[in-house]
């Protein structure tokens, strides 16, 4: 069982693979939407352990290039 910020930050770097395997762009948004909302509620609370050194994806830039991949 890793700490909470170590298994977040897994979390989002397999949000990451699961990204650039997508096959749709909601696909994406709602991949990223995920890790972002667990990403912002553990920023707002205490961490025990590592400290998180993650910050919200952009979403936006990673659609684009999710697209410019895609091309």
């Amino acid at each position: 069982m890793l700490p909470p910020a170590l298994a977040l930050r897994k979390e989002a770097e397999d949000a990451e693979a699961a990204v650039a395997a997508a096959v749709s762009e909601s696909q994406v948004r709602r991949i990223l939407g995920g890790i972002n909302t667990k990403i912002a509620e553990a920023l707002l609370r205490p961490s025990a352990g590592p400290p998180l050194r993650l910050k919200p994806f952009d979403v936006e830039a990673a659609v684009e290039r999710w697209r410019a991949q895609r091309s």
